[in-house]
């Protein structure tokens, strides 16, 4: 086993008072709630602001395992709201899932560890959500979470959707077969140009700490099998009060969880060409068509490029002003420039892809 034997075991062993007493004191949860939460599995789907402080929230309730899918390094911008990183992981541009790890076991190091270094896509979402107690939403783009209902759907696998802009968000519950799905309440994904991001409208930390204590509640209320779990989406504006909530009955004629149709499950939807990342500075570009040989890659760039480094999941280096990480999953990111164009063709320069 990893190390949690009971909701009793540590205050047994060593007379410490137990790190959930707290916790176990809240009726909702209780030892057989503390129990749950043990044996569950929370997938987080990107590492940002919501995702990091969701993720120290499920990592101190003894969450068993967390797993971490993300596909972003720690960038000088994330430091003012994304609370699992410090300026050291800033420093070293350390992927987030890697820098995630390292404090995720400094806060709690009874739980167990997944860490996914991967973009999730229509290819490896069913291997990389499989076996999920709860999907928790951390991600910056709507086809993402598309494809995250088509797979709760599939699956009746719980998910928490989570987005927060400027001072506000929304959380909302998809629990299926029970109630309304993603596509019921919101049939369609908004256009990119008529939503708000954190590069376009920037975002407090504050608003994010909210709309991350309401998913990880919500999350909570899943794992331990709470009466009260709310179906419903919240929508909160920390800076005016303003607060609603938005009940949706389950859409009959539903594309997805009536119909059955999976279009971003099975990739005809959704799929997502460079792009520039929320955070600003930098373009992610999908996967090449021939995976990359790290260590024959970097043979072949040494000399020709700037601070040529091999990470454990990934090559890095400098060409001019521009930094390129690949990843062993034939991805690739491109700092210092939020061109596609650009980041393409300096890709085709030194890789060849």
């Amino acid at each position: 086993m990893w190390g949690f034997e009971s909701p009793l075991s540590h205050h047994q062993m060593d007379g410490r008072e137990h790190r959930y007493d707290r916790q176990m004191r809240v009726p909702a949860v209780g030892p057989a709630g503390q129990e749950r939460l043990a044996q569950a599995r929370a997938t987080l789907i990107g590492l940002g602001a919501l995702g990091s402080v969701t993720a120290d929230l499920l990592a101190r309730a003894g969450v068993g395992t967390l797993r971490l899918i993300d596909r972003d390094v720690v960038e000088w911008s994330n430091l003012q709201r994304q609370t699992l990183y410090d300026e050291a992981d800033a420093t070293a541009t350390r992927t987030k899932v890697e820098a995630s790890i390292k404090r995720l076991r400094a806060i709690n190091s009874e739980i167990r560890l997944e860490p996914r270094p991967f973009d999730l896509t229509a290819t490896n979402h069913r291997e990389l959500l499989a076996d999920s107690t709860v999907l928790v939403d951390g991600t910056d783009n709507f086809a993402t979470r598309y494809l995250l209902n088509d797979f709760a759907v599939i699956t009746e696998t719980p998910f928490i959707y989570a987005g927060v802009v400027s001072t506000y968000g929304m959380v909302g519950s998809i629990l299926p077969p029970h109630g309304p799905c993603l596509r019921c309440t919101y049939p369609e994904p908004p256009a990119s140009q008529e939503t708000p991001t954190c590069r376009s409208a920037g975002v407090i930390g504050p608003a994010v700490s909210v709309i991350a204590g309401l998913a990880a509640t919500r999350a909570l209320q899943v794992i331990v099998e709470s009466d009260e779990i709310q179906g419903n989406f919240q929508y909160i504006d920390v800076w005016s009060g303003e607060h609603s909530s938005l009940r949706a009955p389950q859409d009959p004629d539903c594309p997805c969880c009536q119909v059955r149709d999976f279009a971003w499950a099975e990739a005809r939807r959704g799929t997502r060409a460079a792009e520039p990342l929320c955070g600003g500075g930098a373009v992610h570009v999908p996967p090449s068509e021939q995976p990359p040989d790290l260590h024959a890659t970097a043979s072949r760039l040494a000399g020709s490029v700037e601070a040529l480094e091999r990470g454990p999941s990934f090559l890095r280096f400098r060409s001019g002003e521009l930094e390129v990480y690949l990843f062993a999953d034939r991805r690739a990111l491109v700092r210092g420039t939020e061109d596609p164009g650009r980041a393409r063709a300096l890709l085709s320069e030194t890789v060849g892809s």
